[in-house]
């Protein structure tokens, strides 16, 4: 029952930056213990409830662009679902989430240095990268149960593609509409390994990550500092993404 806990934090620290915290509930669980074929289910559930009252709080304040998020979303959300509905040996899976994480822990790291290079300058993407960039996120979140939005925001940041509460807001989106997509995806392979969760876990959790959530949206209309927050979780994202990479190498 420490999950929750961990994940009412996580909720609301990743909320203070747009994102759902996909990543950490992926490394939380793959510490816990769970049957594997939960912890994309669980995470996609986290991600989606963070992530969409958040998406929907940043649209209210009119801080969405239609024009990145429609290519993005019209892209994304159809391969979301193949990529959870797709059935992976788990030796694959492994690999894949290994993979995932490695690149988000990277990505949280180097998240403000790409803000910084770009500058104050602001380069619409064409409709054709926007494509590419939907469909190839939104297999990976269908696959991992990570919403993708933690790849998407760095390389927003880099190219310039908006500025920080757009970013923010089209993330939250994306991440919100994948994992809801990449859920029902997972859910087609069947839910047998429900009776497998304690009941009180399954409740605590959505709830935690609700109020979580919710507090972290409220914040990011203060722009706390997320430098510290970003480190200390790409750490933990990062220390899971070797503990993966070993199960890897040493079968």
């Amino acid at each position: 029952m420490l999950l929750p806990i961990l994940f009412f934090a996580v909720a609301w620290l990743y909320a203070m930056a747009g994102f759902g915290g996909g990543s950490t509930y992926i490394a939380l669980l793959a510490m816990s213990g769970l049957p594997l074929t939960a912890v994309p289910v669980v995470a996609l559930s986290c991600n989606l409830i963070v992530s969409g009252q958040g998406s929907i709080a940043l649209i209210r304040r009119g801080h969405a662009d239609g024009s990145l998020l429609v290519p993005l979303l019209l892209a994304s959300i159809p391969c979301a679902f193949i990529g959870g509905a797709w059935r992976l040996p788990e030796a694959a899976f492994i690999l894949i989430l290994a993979c995932a994480l490695s690149v988000a822990g990277v990505a949280l790291l180097i998240q403000r240095k790409l803000q910084g290079a770009r500058g104050a300058s602001i380069q619409a993407p064409s409709v054709g990268l926007l494509v590419v960039a939907g469909i190839g996120l939104g297999l990976l979140a269908g696959v991992t149960g990570i919403g993708g939005g933690i790849y998407l925001a760095p390389v927003m940041h880099l190219l310039g593609w908006a500025r920080g509460q757009t970013i923010a807001a089209c993330t939250s989106l994306f991440i919100a509409l994948n994992s809801l997509a990449g859920l029902i995806g997972q859910l087609t392979k069947g839910a047998e390994f429900v009776e497998a969760l304690p009941l009180g876990f399954l409740v605590a959790c959505p709830i935690a990550v609700l109020i979580g959530g919710r507090i972290g949206t409220h914040l990011l209309s203060s722009k706390l500092p997320q430098g510290r927050i970003r480190m200390i979780t790409a750490a933990v994202v990062l220390l899971v993404a070797a503990r993966l990479w070993l199960k890897v190498l040493l079968g």
